[in-house]
């Protein structure tokens, strides 16, 4: 190589952008200039050297970052991206300096301190994918962050960009996962409710609309969540039962989860081994929604690849390949068919906030309750909560048994018990929740969400012999909601069955291991096995948990487990960062404001939470 020659190398590449750059400098540039420069100084700069990244170009809206190691860029981007969420919690939507990312990894051109290439060019594009908060990775950096515990990436598929040839295969992860709550007054209730509401995802609620007024063959349009599950295809000839079996399964699940008509498999076997357009299955079959799947591979592993279609405009809503290993007795994994579920029930509500309406047409109560469901989870604060239950507050309005709505209320009414400053306000407030709940499962004694909130309720009433038949009836409406599952756990521990709250706990995770809950869902399997004496399990749960966008109460369990297992070292560690996040806690909160929770549950917790911090030497 000449002297002085550009030289290559592997590396992955972090290109951040502002979004709305221009915007915010014509509305007020020397504001914007000096927010921008304070960033970088405490954020962004700082979180790329933890990272051991490179700096190739940092002015004006955009960053330029070399890494020698994928995870490290994934890592750096996400601590970005979670800092800047949190500092955009109270700000306008039009004064918030938010930034895209986008990460490859490929081979890069090397002049000087420049960098150039397709590895670059790669980069750019897939920032521009990225919405405002989104980090965009390319298919390399995914192949190497498979196992970087607490990052949850979603298929966004493959997507043709400019002056690249080939089409490029998008992962996106949102800040959003990562956003810290505001601290209640306690944290077995905030778990609970964390499990319950902040990351139980947009299908929380089964908006039952269609079940509370049935639809009928003579309407002119499908009806609202309505779908068909077409034949699954086979790639391989081995493979064809399993395809079978998904289009049956997949079918029922849907079926359990969705509030509308999802279209028998006796109905939709006549497209079996047809290569049929979606919209004329759609109008065949009267329904707004198709999914097509194809079983790539059987046996000791399945892969499945699969789209949501609009069977009114062909339009794919979403498409991704799901792989699991094949367990004893289940023909179609948990895992894919969990994934699939939850996946495809919350794009069709998506699309069904998303169908244009005609003019001066007015919200009716599924609408208002579908759209403060895509608003609960995302709340931060009391003024954001009142908003919600004020939008459910409208549905109810227009339908006052509108079982939704109801259960919304609810869940609201849950929510504000857990941030109320004292036990008696948190009572007030349960009642609430406690009414609304009887009203849901009332108005829809099929509505397995209505059964799995009555059943939080009873919960933290202190009342597990109710909550646990009301838990079981949830689960007969539904035995893939995944929540339900998690929810049976809480209630099995809480009543001194930590051993089988494990198993609920897993089965969880197995229904969607991909999901936002899954953080939650690992720090109640940690409780579960402390108290178990389980020490070594229960520290691989937590250190799993933390992970997952993780809290002090994380670090709280975490630091009690390495206590207890004799890990001195690693205790103090785990202890360190427990005050570093509550610099305010003692061990006596755990007594003091134990809240609404059954005497079990509080024994359970001081018997072996209790040591295990006192042996860490956290405050008293």
């Amino acid at each position: 190589m000449p002297p002085g020659a550009p030289s290559r190398r592997l590396a992955a590449v972090m290109l951040a952008d502002v979004a709305g750059y221009s915007r915010l400098m014509e509305r007020d540039e020397s504001g914007t200039h000096l927010r921008l420069r304070e960033v970088r100084a405490s954020v962004t700069d700082p979180a790329i050297a933890r990272h051991h990244g490179r700096i190739v170009r940092n002015k004006g809206d955009d960053i330029l970052v070399e890494f020698a190691s994928a995870v490290e860029a994934l890592s750096c981007a996400v601590e970005i991206q979670r800092e800047m969420a949190e500092r955009n919690r109270d700000l306008a939507a039009d004064s918030r300096i938010e930034f895209r990312i986008g990460i490859n990894l490929g081979d890069i051109l090397i002049d000087g301190s420049e960098i150039a290439g397709d590895g670059v060019n790669v980069a750019a594009r897939l920032e521009a994918l990225a919405a405002p908060g989104e980090v965009a990775i390319s298919q390399a950096v995914r192949e190497q962050v498979r196992q970087l515990v607490g990052v949850r990436l979603v298929d966004a598929g493959q997507h043709k960009v400019k002056n690249i040839s080939r089409p490029i295969r998008v992962y996106k992860v949102s800040a959003e996962a990562g956003r810290g709550r505001p601290a209640g007054w306690s944290h077995g209730l905030r778990r609970g409710v964390r499990s319950l509401v902040w990351v139980a995802g947009l299908a929380l609620i089964a908006v039952a609309l269609w079940r509370l007024a049935p639809w009928t063959a003579m309407r002119a349009e499908p009806p609202r969540e309505s779908l068909a599950v077409l034949p699954a295809a086979a790639r391989a000839a081995d493979a064809q039962p399993a395809a079978d079996t998904l289009t049956h399964d997949l079918t029922t699940a849907l079926s359990q989860t969705l509030t509308g008509v999802v279209v028998a498999p006796s109905s939709v076997a006549q497209f079996r081994g047809q290569s049929i357009d979606a919209r004329e299955a759609g109008r065949r079959l009267n329904v707004r929604y198709v999914v097509e799947s194809t079983v790539l591979s059987a046996g000791e592993r399945m892969r499945v690849s699969a789209q949501l279609v609009s069977a009114e405009t062909g339009a794919q809503l979403w498409s991704s390949t799901l792989e699991a290993p094949a367990a004893a007795g289940e023909p179609v994994p948990l895992e894919i068919l969990g994934r699939l579920t939850d996946t495809v029930a919350t794009e069709v509500r998506r699309a069904e906030l998303a169908r244009p309406r005609a003019s001066g047409e007015a919200d009716d109560a599924y609408l208002i309750a579908l759209r403060a469901n895509m608003k609960l989870p995302s709340t931060a604060g009391e003024d954001s909560l009142r908003e919600v239950q004020s939008m459910y507050e409208q549905a109810l309005a227009i339908d006052p048994s509108h079982a939704p709505a109801l259960s919304g209320m609810a869940m609201t009414f849950t929510v504000l018990a857990d941030r109320a400053e004292n036990l008696a306000r948190a009572e007030a407030l349960f009642k609430e929740a406690d009414a609304y709940s009887l009203r849901a499962v009332a108005a829809a004694p099929k509505d397995h969400e209505a059964w799995r909130i009555r059943a939080t309720v009873l919960q933290f009433q202190g009342k597990p012999t109710a909550a646990s038949e009301a838990i079981d009836r949830a689960l007969s409406l539904n035995p893939y909601a995944n929540e339900s599952h998690a929810q049976k756990g809480l209630i099995l521990f809480a009543s001194g069955h930590a051993d089988q709250s494990i198993a609920a706990f897993d089965r969880a995770i197995r229904l969607n291991p991909e999901g936002q809950a899954v953080g939650v869902h690992l720090f109640h399997r940690c409780r579960a096995q402390l108290y178990l004496g389980r020490y070594a399990e229960a520290i691989e749960s937590c250190v799993r948990s933390t992970a997952y966008a993780p809290e002090w109460t994380d670090y709280m369990m975490l630091t009690a487990a390495y206590a207890m297992h004799g890990d001195r070292r690693n205790a103090e560690l785990a202890r360190d960062e427990l005050m570093k996040r509550r610099p305010s806690f003692r061990i006596g909160w755990l007594v003091d404001e134990a809240g609404p929770m059954n005497d079990t549950l509080r024994q359970q917790r001081d018997q072996h939470l209790v040591a295990g911090l006192r042996r860490a030497g956290v405050p008293q």
